[in-house]
């Protein structure tokens, strides 16, 4: 099992609480093509005092179109990527990272490749909780968060911002007028 769905799992489980696991054990392996006894060997192995709930990011991505988790794409590399989400909106796909705690240049550049090299059309990189904004000022693409009701907040400007962005694209490509 990759760290990605692992991750995932993971915020799922601390997000839904301890009452609803052995409800939904069957749907959540099936969710991610794992086991059940993979999903138990994880929760097992959890200390969920130290897992990141960031399905409000999930619920955030996913009122402006389809979003995938852990998903695999092959670049025109050949090499293949794992993207924690992977949002459809209007024929734009955007990749999104989730980074728990400071970013680091490293991380963003090797995340931007993947980008390139897959033919994604855009990408949103989201690091909490961070008390500096190393990154941001760079790129709005870039989120340093305080924690995960701010990069909430400040993903909801951005995904505004993106989709405005995207209606008017898909109107000038559609109507064939050049800007």
């Amino acid at each position: 099992m990759d760290e990605c769905t692992k991750k995932h799992v993971l915020s799922i489980i601390k997000h839904s609480g301890i009452t609803h696991i052995t409800e939904s054990i069957s749907k959540l392996a099936a969710n991610f093509d794992i086991s059940e006894e993979d999903l138990l060997s994880i929760l097992k192995n959890a200390d969920l005092n130290k897992v990141y709930d960031f399905e409000p990011i999930i619920d955030e991505i996913s009122r402006i179109g389809n979003v995938k988790r852990c998903t695999h794409v092959i670049g025109e590399s050949g090499a293949q990527y794992v993207f924690d989400m992977l949002a459809d909106l209007d024929e734009f796909r955007i990749a999104v990272y989730i980074k728990i705690g400071k970013p680091n240049l490293k991380e963003i550049m090797k995340f931007l490749m993947a980008v390139y090299d897959a033919k994604i059309d855009d990408w949103l990189f989201i690091a909490f909780p961070t008390t500096e904004k190393d990154f941001s000022s760079y790129s709005t693409n870039i989120i340093e968060a305080k924690d995960i009701n701010d990069a909430v907040k400040n993903l909801r400007v951005v995904l505004e911002d993106k989709r405005k962005g995207y209606q008017l694209q898909h109107y000038n490509h559609n109507s064939r007028s050049v800007l």
